[in-house]
């Protein structure tokens, strides 16, 4: 290919990478969602920038956080004074773009024998890619999830094209961004130094001495980066890792039903894919062992997000980062079917499966969390009662709190949270799990009272019209709170009011110097 043919299928790729970037925004968008787990990262982010360094609480080491390189990230938005929810978010299309602009070159890898077709099969894997509801409404809710995604498929494209270097920094990139990054890292950098890139002859690259830049750069950081956190915080994998896990029967009771969830809103449109492929034609002779080594990346980190008890946030926040994966892959497939020859063949191909991909943005349990998470019952109400707290609290007022996001960032106050995300005591408790809610099975309600909070926020935070004249409501993951003697002997219930003429209901210590209700 000439230099100037080379451009011009840059410039291709670029200018037909934005029309799915701007579907997948409009798609994000209309989720509305941002997640309370952002406002985490943001509080750490806040404490770092402050200089208290990489605490929830200062002067308490504890890696409540499972993304360094985003809060570092998000600490230089911070520190350039962008509106943080905003900088987040801008971060997320930026590298949702960075991830699309990458698919057809994967595509192209994946189906060598069918160049011809690649071109317009790998657009068409971009629009599929931001048709679906996954990327588009976590691409905006503040969270890591779209920069992960983009470096597993960095990492990906370097293992398909066989570039060790690249895949080495991706990786190591990701195992600074999520604890699953080394597993991912590790399988991407081997299969970059296998022999043979499909349109390449097979060529070893293990005799070049650059080829061992990558591995030298992901084993040396990686080590590196766990020294550090071991003698940071203690431990070497994330408090959240062992706050969600330790009971594999439980995890197995949320994970499965979460995995076949996901395969029932986004198989059915791929295996058609898939099968169409096949049947017309076959899977292509050179890309057959990527092809198969693909499928198997898919299919360990299916088993992995299923063992680790799936998520309860809505739309499959952790099966974003291989979904793209997923897609190429079936596009790949189904390059033999000619459905993809010409720009109008591939346009209406992608609109037909884009809209079978589109059902499960509006309907469907996953659908029914996004819009659960951003009510008053949930993040709604958090709003509510952060922003009224931070303008009531008392200087070094403590809380005790189920939601560690929202509130905690808004407020500045020391938080002590329920489920041990930023509590290793609690995080590494041996429970077995039973309240069905994966990464809040957790509880010790006595360890909570034992840290005598000002202020605990019972029932998830109670947003009421009025105050209540009964108990608040508890969780049932609550209960061993409220009905552990030192609770109903020091607090009692008040409330304060907060935006929309609504109250916050509330416990407060009794006999405190400058109590927030008199």
């Amino acid at each position: 290919m000439s230099g100037g043919t080379f451009s011009a299928h840059r410039r291709s790729i670029l200018a037909w990478t934005l029309a799915p970037l701007l579907l997948a925004v409009i798609h994000g968008l209309a989720f509305r969602f941002v997640v309370d787990d952002a406002y985490i990262s943001l509080r750490y982010a806040a404490n770092l920038v402050a200089g208290h360094g990489l605490v929830f609480n200062p002067g308490e080491p504890v890696e409540g956080y499972s993304n360094l390189l985003w809060v570092l990230l998000l600490a230089g938005g911070l520190e350039l004074g962008v509106e943080p929810l905003l900088w987040a978010r801008l971060l997320g299309v930026f590298f949702t773009g960075m991830m699309l602009v990458l698919l057809p070159g994967c595509v192209r890898r994946l189906a060598p024998d069918h160049t011809n077709r690649t071109p317009w099969s790998g657009r068409a894997a971009q629009l599929l890619t931001a048709a679906t509801g996954a990327v588009g409404c976590w691409m905006l809710a503040g969270l890591e999830t779209p920069l992960f995604t983009f470096l597993a498929v960095l990492a990906w494209h370097s293992a398909l094209k066989r570039r060790p270097l690249p895949a080495g920094l991706a990786g190591l990139l990701m195992v600074l961004t999520r604890p699953e990054g080394p597993a991912l890292a590790g399988i991407f950098l081997a299969w970059s130094l296998l022999p043979g890139a499909g349109l390449r002859p097979a060529v070893s690259p293990l005799r070049r001495p650059i080829t061992w830049v990558g591995p030298a750069m992901l084993v040396l950081g990686t080590a590196a980066y766990f020294l550090w956190r071991h003698a940071t915080y203690g431990w070497w994998l994330p408090n959240t890792y062992y706050a969600k896990t330790g009971d594999l029967a439980g995890q197995l009771r949320t994970g499965l039903p979460y995995t076949l969830s996901f395969l029932r809103v986004y198989g059915p449109a791929l295996i058609v894919l898939v099968v169409a492929g096949i049947v017309r034609g076959e899977v292509p002779s050179r890309g057959r062992r990527d092809f198969l080594l693909s499928a198997g990346v898919i299919l360990l980190w299916s088993s992995y997000v299923t063992v680790i008890g799936g998520d309860m946030l809505g739309m499959f926040r952790f099966f974003v980062p291989i979904l793209p994966i997923l897609i190429a892959l079936s596009v790949a497939v189904a390059t033999s079917t000619g459905w993809f020859s010409g720009p109008r063949s591939a346009l209406t191909v992608a609109v037909i499966f884009g809209l079978a991909l589109l059902p499960g943005s509006i309907w469907g349990k996953e659908r029914r969390l996004v819009t659960a998470h951003m009510s008053e019952a949930n993040l709604g109400g958090w709003f509510l009662a952060g922003d009224a707290l931070a303008e009531l609290l008392p200087d070094g007022a403590t809380i005790a709190l189920g939601p560690a996001g929202y509130i905690p960032w808004k407020t500045g106050a020391v938080c002590y949270d329920f489920y041990g995300l930023v509590d290793p005591e609690i995080a590494h408790m041996d429970v077995v799990f039973t309240h069905g809610y994966a990464g809040h099975e957790k509880t010790d309600g006595a360890l909570v009272l034992l840290r005598r909070p000002d202020y605990i926020l019972i029932g998830n935070v109670d947003i009421t019209g009025a105050p209540r004249t009964g108990l608040i409501p508890p969780l049932d993951r609550e209960l061993d709170i409220v009905r552990h003697e030192a609770f109903q002997r020091k607090y009692e219930q008040v409330w304060i009011p907060v935006a929309g003429g609504k109250v916050l209901n509330l416990f407060q210590r009794k006999g405190l110097a400058r109590p927030l209700v008199p």
